[in-house]
C-alpha cells in the first residue's frame, strides 16, 4: 500500500463502524455496503488488504470484492475523485507518464459510462 491509499482509507475511517488497523497493510471494519450483522453491531467482516501489489476491499459477509478505488467510489464519489487526482499527480511527479495516461483514460471511460 502506498501513502495515498493509507491516507484515503484513514479519511474514510470515521464513517466506517468498528474501524481498526490490524497491521501495516490490513484494515478491518463493518461492511458499509451490507451493514454486516443487524443483531451484533460489533461484527466487522470488511477488510482492506494488499495482494500482489494491489489494494483491495472484501466483505466476508456479503462477498463483495472491489479495488480500493471502486470501494471509495461506492462509498463517497467526491473522495474517490480526490483519490484519483492525487494518484495521477503522484504518478506524474514520479515520472510514471505511461501510468498517468492509462489512469486518465480509465477515469475518462468511467465518466463516459455514467
Amino acid at each position: 500500500m502506498n501513502w495515498i491509499e493509507h491516507k484515503y482509507i484513514n479519511l474514510l475511517s470515521n464513517r466506517l463502524r468498528n474501524f481498526k488497523r490490524k497491521n501495516q497493510n490490513l484494515y478491518n471494519f463493518s461492511c458499509p455496503i451490507c451493514d454486516d450483522s443487524q443483531t451484533n453491531k460489533l461484527k466487522a467482516r470488511g477488510y482492506v488488504y494488499t495482494v500482489k501489489g494491489k489494494t483491495r476491499y472484501h466483505c466476508h459477509n456479503c462477498g463483495v470484492s472491489h479495488t480500493l478505488g471502486h470501494f471509495l467510489k461506492t462509498i463517497d464519489i467526491s473522495l474517490f475523485n480526490e483519490y484519483k487526482l492525487e494518484s495521477i499527480k503522484e504518478n506524474v511527479e514520479n515520472g510514471n507518464l505511461v501510468k498517468h495516461m492509462l489512469a486518465t483514460e480509465a477515469v475518462m471511460c468511467a465518466l463516459a459510462k455514467r
